[in-house]
C-alpha cells in the first residue's frame, strides 16, 4: 500500500545514541513530504483529465453514432420526398398523356400528328425522368459526401483524444519512476557509515 504524505513524519522516528540530527532530518522529512504531496495531487490531476477524455470520448462516439441514425432518417425522408415529387411530376404528365391519347382516338385520320403528339410527350417524360434521376443522384451524393466529412471528424477527434491518454499515462509513469528515484537516492544517501571508536589514552595512577 502506498504511503501517504502524512505519515512521513521524523517524530515517529525512533530515536537512538549517536543517531541523526533531529532538526535536519525533520527539515528533510518535511522537504520529501512536500514533493511527495505535490505528487500526490499531481496524480489526482491526472486521473481526473483521464476520466474527462474517457467521458469525451464516449460522447463523441454516442454523437456519431446518433449522427449516423440521423443521417439514415435523412436518406429516408430524401427518398420519400424524391418519390413523391416523382409522383407530382408525373401526374400531370400522364394527364397529359391521356388526353394526347383522347385526342388520337378522336382524330384517327390525322396519324402523322398523333406520331409527333406522342413523340413529343415521350421525350418530354424521358427528359423529365433524367432530370429527376440527376437530381436525385447530385442530392444522394452531397449527403453521401458530407456524412463521411462528419464520420471523418468524430473519428480524428476521437483518436486524438485517445492519443492524449496514452500521452497522460507516460507522463505519470516517468513521474513515478522520477520520483522512485528521488527518494532511492535521498534515503540511501541519508544512512549513516558506522563510526570509528575513539581510544582515550589512559590514564596515569601515582
Amino acid at each position: 500500500m502506498p504511503i501517504k504524505p502524512e505519515e512521513i513524519n521524523a517524530s515517529k522516528l525512533p530515536i537512538a545514541m549517536r543517531g541523526y540530527q533531529k532538526q535536519a532530518v525533520d527539515e528533510f522529512l518535511l522537504r520529501i513530504a512536500w514533493d511527495y504531496r505535490q505528487a500526490t495531487r499531481a496524480h489526482e490531476n491526472w486521473a481526473k483529465d483521464e476520466k474527462w477524455l474517457k467521458d469525451r470520448v464516449a460522447e463523441l462516439e454516442a454523437e456519431l453514432a446518433g449522427r449516423d441514425d440521423q443521417f439514415a432518417r435523412m436518406q429516408e425522408t430524401q427518398r420519400e420526398r424524391f418519390r413523391s415529387e416523382l409522383q407530382e411530376r408525373s401526374g400531370p404528365l400522364m394527364d397529359e398523356l391521356t388526353r394526347l391519347r383522347a385526342a388520337v382516338k378522336d382524330h384517327e385520320g390525322r396519324e402523322e400528328l398523333t406520331r409527333t403528339l406522342l413523340s413529343t410527350a415521350q421525350r418530354t417524360a424521358r427528359e423529365l425522368r433524367e432530370s429527376t434521376r440527376a437530381e436525385c443522384e447530385g442530392l444522394l451524393k452531397a449527403a453521401h459526401r458530407r456524412a463521411a466529412e462528419i464520420e471523418h471528424d468524430a473519428h480524428r477527434t476521437v483518436k486524438h483524444s485517445a492519443a492524449e491518454i496514452e500521452r497522460l499515462h507516460r507522463v505519470e509513469d516517468d513521474l513515478k519512476a522520477q520520483l522512485r528515484r528521488t527518494l532511492e537516492s535521498v534515503l540511501g544517501s541519508a544512512v549513516p557509515s558506522p563510526r570509528e571508536p575513539v581510544h582515550e589514552p589512559p590514564v596515569a595512577i601515582d
